[in-house]
């Protein structure tokens, strides 16, 4: 049976923060697999994918149409992606606010979501705001909850 968790941003990325913490001594970002793209919700624009990672595989996958409620669904993600993630370099913030000016553009000019991907890992003071810092603009536009969909 499979289960469905909905939760909020905050009490999701604690999961993840958590479920790595014994392999971190300090306040760093889990490993998290972050892909948004076109929405399967005809209500909702775009979507956003959460994965924690553990070595290669997914440990947990969350989806989100909005800023606030997360359910928990399982992985679809290629391996190959996964790896890629797990192993090489993570996104940069520039990439990550570049995406943001971009996917409001693309908005406006009433364009559909691109998939795109982002490899988060290692983030420094994770929980002092950098959590803040390197996802709002990841989900900038979605809307804060279901009952504000635009």
């Amino acid at each position: 049976m499979k289960t469905i968790v909905k939760t909020c941003l905050g009490a999701a990325m604690a999961l993840g923060f958590a479920a790595s913490a014994s392999a971190q001594s300090a306040d760093f970002s889990p490993v998290l697999l972050i892909e948004s793209g076109p929405s399967d919700n005809p209500e909702y624009r775009r979507m956003v994918f959460v994965k924690y990672l553990a070595g290669n595989s997914v440990s947990v996958n969350y989806r989100a149409y909005n800023r606030t409620e997360f359910t928990q669904v399982p992985n679809t993600t290629p391996s190959d992606v996964i790896r890629a993630c797990a192993n090489g370099a993570a996104s940069n913030l520039s990439d990550i606010r570049a995406f943001e000016r971009a996917e409001a553009s693309r908005e406006r000019n009433r364009q559909a979501p691109e998939v795109t991907r982002f490899c988060i890992k290692n983030v420094p003071n994770w929980e002092g705001g950098g959590r803040t810092t390197w996802l709002d603009p990841i989900f900038n536009g979605l809307p804060y909850a279901a009952s504000l969909n635009n």
